[in-house]
């Protein structure tokens, strides 16, 4: 049984598990934890690499389990990443082909943060061509060794290797290996998949 944490435009490691596994389940019962996937996402600008968060709020304090985070609202986010995403990938060769989707439902009033990053995987599935069942848990599931929850994490250095693909800025940044997904299906397309089956 594979369990993966929640994210928010999931990086292209985390859609290499996806595209080598047939079931793979979303943990929703996890205690929320800060600086991590879970509310953030990283893409290639003008500007050099950059972090896009999602504010949360936490109902419960630090007892909050994921699925009961909320968006907050407070600042205008989805206008801020929806503009950084868009002024940073516009030229790429497929941004028209899949851009308005992307749109339409980080604009949709999801309140939770765990239901809005789940639309977005599934929907990202579908773009890229994986064959996969994505399911939520039912219960929190106790971690266990080199548990997907705590590998896939900011902080943590991975031995994940994506192949070459080319980027917008890369003249300028070189290649970055890691980014969000979104990256790598503007500029890549229908060869997504190809490049996820060839990275290790």
């Amino acid at each position: 049984m594979i369990i993966i944490p929640t994210a928010y435009f999931p990086n292209i490691e985390y859609f290499k598990i996806l595209f080598e596994q047939d079931t793979v389940f979303v943990d929703g019962f996890e205690r929320y934890e800060k600086q991590t996937f879970r509310n953030r996402t990283t893409i290639l600008t003008a500007n050099g690499v950059l972090n896009l968060s999602i504010p949360v709020v936490r109902p419960n304090g630090k007892n909050t389990l994921i699925r009961e985070v909320e968006i907050s609202n407070a600042e205008d986010w989805r206008k801020d990443h929806l503009k950084a995403i868009e002024t940073a990938y516009r030229n790429t060769p497929y941004f028209e082909y899949y851009w308005d989707a992307i749109c339409e439902i980080l604009n949709a009033d999801h309140k939770l943060l765990y239901e809005l990053n789940f639309d977005l995987c599934v929907h990202l599935i579908e773009k890229v061509g994986l064959s996969i069942d994505l399911e939520q848990t039912s219960e929190f599931i106790d971690f266990r060794e080199n548990d997907l929850r705590k590998t896939l994490h900011p902080k943590k250095e991975s031995n994940f290797r994506c192949k070459h693909y080319i980027q917008t800025f890369e003249e300028r940044y070189g290649f970055q290996g890691n980014l969000s997904i979104l990256d790598l299906l503007f500029n890549e397309g229908p060869n997504s998949i190809s490049i996820l089956q060839e990275s290790n």
